[in-house]
């Protein structure tokens, strides 16, 4: 599908028009040099929402409100979470963080021991010589999953790049259904890798010749289920959680690592994002209609 004039304005102008986001993914430009594709994307600031492929550009995703406030519900509670420790133990949000490859994710987290300039790291994701960020978050509303996959599979686990993929799918909401109570009907899940549950390193040790990442977990904590049918699966603060191991946001750090919390009596030290708050952070931004 081609996108229309008025569309491709974002192309041709670098101004963001309205957009239909039923139609995505849609073909914005063709015959495109990657020189020209990473001025236009830098310009319009759109690398989060743009894909290059032999010349051809395409709208992925589109900077709508709930894409937005589940990524900044995210940013919040896990920055808020290494508060109190040790200053040289703290991470870094990178956000959109652009590599050479213009694959940005919606978000992304490296942890500040990584980033000791008297050690340069041998393996850099970028021309400033960083090191590849160990969480990466990818909010996924219009983006097919095949492609999201694609980039997890291709890019972001690669040898000695990123540790955790962390996606959230924000189902479609085009009937604008409510319940009773003015509560949108929706489905949101979470799909994600840990470094015990779906990473390169636990992947190979289980079968020393794969080659690709598939999901292994799936959270559901939004207000409907695959059928459409209403249901509460996330009804309340702390009732749904996405963790994270310490060892998978350190990786890549030398012992000992910083003694965060212990989640449960089976987990490992990590850090624990409540999903009703990204729940309600989506909720919020999705209108009065």
């Amino acid at each position: 599908m081609e996108a229309t004039n008025k569309e491709k304005f974002w192309w041709v102008k670098g101004t963001y028009p309205s957009i239909n986001g039923e139609r995505l993914p849609f073909v914005l430009a063709r015959d495109v040099s990657f020189k020209e594709f990473a001025k236009k994307t830098e310009d319009a600031k759109a690398g989060r929402f743009w894909d290059y492929d032999k010349g051809i550009v395409t709208i992925i995703e589109l900077p709508y409100g709930d894409h937005e406030g589940a990524i900044s519900e995210f940013n919040r509670q896990i920055c808020d979470q290494f508060r109190n420790v040790a200053s040289q133990d703290n991470i870094r949000g990178w956000g959109a963080k652009t590599t050479g490859e213009y694959k940005e994710p919606d978000a992304c987290f490296v942890p500040r021991r990584l980033l000791n300039l008297q050690n340069p790291v041998p393996n850099p994701c970028d021309y400033g010589r960083n090191p590849w960020p160990t969480i990466i978050l990818e909010v996924v509303s219009f983006e097919t999953f095949e492609h999201v996959k694609d980039k997890i599979n291709n890019f972001w686990l690669g040898p000695n790049r990123c540790e955790d993929v962390i996606v959230i799918r924000l189902g479609n909401w085009n009937n604008r259904r409510r319940n009773q109570s003015g509560q949108p009907l929706r489905r949101l899940r979470v799909q994600y890798c840990s470094c015990l549950k779906f990473c390169r390193r636990t992947t190979l040790q289980l079968n020393q010749n794969a080659t690709t990442f598939d999901p292994i977990q799936e959270i559901e904590f939004g207000t409907v289920d695959a059928n459409g049918k209403a249901s509460n699966f996330c009804p309340a603060p702390q009732t749904k959680w996405l963790t994270i191991d310490r060892d998978c946001i350190y990786e890549g750090c030398a012992p000992p690592l910083p003694p965060l919390q212990v989640l449960s009596q089976t987990s490992a030290p990590g850090i624990a994002i409540d999903l009703y708050e990204i729940q309600q952070a989506i909720f919020d931004a999705m209108g009065k209609n």
